[in-house]
């Protein structure tokens, strides 16, 4: 029987606005990634990404299918790193997102969403085959 493997860890930002996405691998059979952060770690929202040859065959892109929790925005976090990580590795994807910040304001918003791409961004530096 073969067992997801735990890839890693990787953080960026600091306090209440880091964000951390954790890996687990399947052998290339798909990817799993939890991202957690802010003030508060929780279930959010899940996207599901499955790389597909673009119509016009200029490359990859992915289908995607959402879920989350009433008034979660984190599934858009959830999708565009699904989407992304499933294209650089050619295989499913699946993302979790759980990412809360008390009363958030536009800045606030805008560097979870920047921390959210430098942690995917090291992930996938990481984990390139």
């Amino acid at each position: 029987m073969q067992f997801a493997e735990f890839l890693g860890t990787w953080t960026a930002g600091s306090g209440k606005l880091a964000v951390s996405a954790s890996a687990f691998g399947t052998g290339g059979n798909g990817l799993c990634v939890m991202l957690t952060g802010g003030e508060k770690a929780h279930v959010g929202g899940t996207a599901y990404a499955v790389p597909r040859m673009r119509s016009d065959g200029t490359g990859l892109t992915a289908d995607i299918s959402t879920i989350c929790g009433p008034g979660h925005k984190d599934v858009y976090a959830a999708a565009a790193a699904a989407k992304n990580i499933s294209i650089m590795f050619n295989e499913p994807v699946c993302v979790t997102a759980g990412i809360h910040v008390d009363h958030a304001g536009e800045e606030e918003i805008a560097e979870l969403d920047r921390n959210t791409e430098e942690a995917v961004a090291a992930l996938t530096a990481a984990c390139r085959r």
